[in-house]
Order: structure tokens, then C-alpha cells, then sequence
């Protein structure tokens, strides 16, 4: 599973510190990160004008800075990857236990329907393959086997 931290660090007179998003995809990191760093340029009411080593702003796909003398805010996104493995066990076509290395909750989505099916059973079987069609199409999303 790969996981993908925005780390930004603050060294300002208002502010000293760091603090860390984790995100799923490198897309929706990046949008937080481009998305901090403008909301910053706006409330420092950065000026491009006056770009100098002292005073300056960059923005990349990993990494933003904004410098205006000593204070400083600067945002990147690191990449890492983390074992997270799974196994599933069926028996007679069943699911009969899922196993994991780590926190992950499955969700079964059963689409058969019985030979002879009662009333409603294929308006439910249709349901659950339209909410497993939406989360399958999702961003990140993709078929692992």
C-alpha cells in the first residue's frame, strides 16, 4: 500500500511547527498541498513583485515554498510504501474468513441471486452491484485480482 504524506513545516512569528496529512493518492495530495499554499500567498498577501532570495515562493508537483524574510512555510509530499497484506479464505464458493496484516475493513458484496428468488431479491442484488460499481470507480480504486 503506498501512502503519501504532506508534510508541512511553519517557522514564522506567528507559528513554529509541523504536522502531516496522509493521503491514498498523490492527486488528492497535491491538491491539499496546492490548495494550503495558496490559501497562505493570499493571507500573507504575497507580492511576486518583490521576488528575491528573501522574499520568494515556489510551487512544484512535490513541493511548495513561500519566504517572506524570516518567516517561512514550506509544504512536500513523500511517498512511502507500507506491507499491508491480505488473505481470503473460501470454502464451497463462501467466504468463510478475511485475513489482514493490518486495519483494512472488507466489504462483501454478494451478487447472486437464488434460482428461484423472492420478492425483492433482485432489486436488492441490483442495489449492491450499483454501490459496488461506485466504489470500484472511485479514485485509487482498481481490481487487485
Amino acid at each position: 500500500m503506498t501512502l503519501y504524506l504532506l508534510i508541512h513545516e511553519q517557522d514564522t512569528d506567528a507559528a513554529w511547527g509541523a504536522d502531516v496529512q496522509v493521503f491514498l493518492n498523490a492527486t488528492e495530495a497535491q491538491k491539499a498541498m496546492n490548495a494550503a499554499y495558496q490559501e497562505t500567498a493570499d493571507r500573507w498577501n504575497f507580492d511576486d513583485q518583490e521576488s528575491d532570495e528573501e522574499h520568494m515562493r515556489t510551487c512544484s508537483d512535490s513541493e511548495a515554498t513561500i519566504r517572506d524574510d524570516t518567516d517561512v512555510e514550506h509544504w512536500r509530499i513523500e511517498e512511502r510504501d507500507l506491507d499491508v497484506q491480505m488473505a481470503i479464505e473460501v470454502q464451497g464458493g463462501l467466504i468463510q474468513n478475511i485475513y489482514a496484516n493490518a486495519g483494512i475493513y472488507p466489504d462483501v458484496f454478494d451478487l447472486d441471486v437464488s434460482a428461484f428468488p423472492d420478492k425483492g431479491e433482485e432489486d436488492d442484488v441490483a442495489a449492491k452491484a450499483a454501490s459496488l460499481n461506485e466504489i470500484k470507480n472511485r479514485p485509487g480504486w482498481r481490481n487487485v485480482w
